[in-house]
């Protein structure tokens, strides 16, 4: 026999081995989608709230993606009052950041781990440089929004990049792009992160402060008191904690995951997580004046009077490097 034919042994060796690393790779990936997968449902979840509130861009959105949308009255218990806190809540969240950036005159923006949220456009569409950090996935669908909805100006200012918000090479890559001072936006994403990653993703904003200036502004840390207070606004007192659980389970159930809504709910423990890190924090009021909110057109007077009063109080969190 010829000394370059494989004997039959060796032709089978290689094929078990070929076969054992696609069968690998096939799991790894599996895994990876159904990551992106979750990540892409709860962004979905929030787009819808932002659409409940009456926000005609994520209207638009919500259009675009063409999904069924995950709660309806069909399937969730409860549905029309946990919409209403939570499009109250999303819609807060979004408005108190876009006030921020413009009253600070902030030219440069990165927004992370912001879902689908039609926040970014709205800012790249004031003139502003904008970058939003997110999972790939989200990435290729926020840029299929920007190519049907965003103006010349718009489409311009922004981009979407594909990053881990605990990769540090990445984060400093889109911040780069980036020329100036900078307002980093991140809202709802801490509560979802190990402690691990958490620490990397502050460590990575705190070089990203360090080397480019600005802030970083979120409503997280003290994020149960929060949005048990919005609850309050709308439902009183003695509904707010069963509105605040039933939003928590279906979270968990779109997410396959806990929420970690104990860790650094106490705004000393916050801070001093965050002094660890190299950063510190002040509260602000979510608001400096009365917000024009879409939602309100849902409200009672009595409803709004309580909202206006909860725009005062400070659960806006400004993060700078020491």
């Amino acid at each position: 026999m010829s000394t370059n034919l494989w004997s039959l042994s060796e032709v089978l060796f290689v094929k078990k081995f070929f076969a054992t690393i696609l069968f690998a790779l096939m799991i790894v990936t599996t895994a990876r989608a159904a990551e992106f997968e979750m990540v892409e449902y709860s962004a979905q979840v929030k787009l819808q709230w932002l659409t409940a509130a009456g926000i005609p861009e994520a209207q638009k959105f919500l259009k675009l993606l063409d999904r069924p949308v995950f709660f309806s009255e069909e399937n969730l218990d409860d549905f029309d009052r946990i919409q209403l806190v939570n499009s109250l809540y999303q819609e807060m969240n979004f408005a108190a950041a876009l006030e921020y950036v413009r009253a600070n005159n902030y030219s440069n923006v990165m927004d992370l781990a912001c879902s689908f949220s039609p926040r970014p456009m709205i800012l790249a569409q004031d003139g502003r440089k904008v970058v939003v950090g997110e999972l790939a996935t989200v990435c290729l669908i926020g840029d299929y929004f920007m190519d049907e909805c965003a103006g010349k100006k718009a489409r311009k200012n922004i981009s979407y990049d594909a990053f881990w918000l605990q990769d540090k090479q990445g984060m400093m890559t889109s911040a780069d792009k980036l020329k100036g001072k900078i307002c980093i936006i991140e809202q709802g994403v801490i509560i979802y992160l190990t402690d691990e990653n958490r620490a990397k993703m502050f460590e990575n904003i705190r070089d990203v402060l360090k080397k480019h200036g600005g802030c970083m502004i979120t409503s997280d840390f003290t994020q149960k008191k929060y949005f048990t207070e919005a609850a309050t606004a709308l439902f009183g007192e003695e509904n707010a904690p069963t509105l605040y659980d039933e939003t928590k389970i279906m979270y968990e159930k779109v997410f396959d995951d806990k929420i970690l809504d104990d860790d650094l709910q106490d705004e000393q423990e916050a801070m001093e997580f965050l002094k660890t890190h190299g950063l510190r924090a002040e509260k602000i009021p979510l608001f400096t004046s009365e917000p024009q909110l879409f939602i309100k057109d849902k409200l009672s007077p009595a409803q709004i009077q309580k909202v206006n009063e909860l725009a005062k109080k400070n659960y806006l969190w400004v993060i700078t490097a020491l």
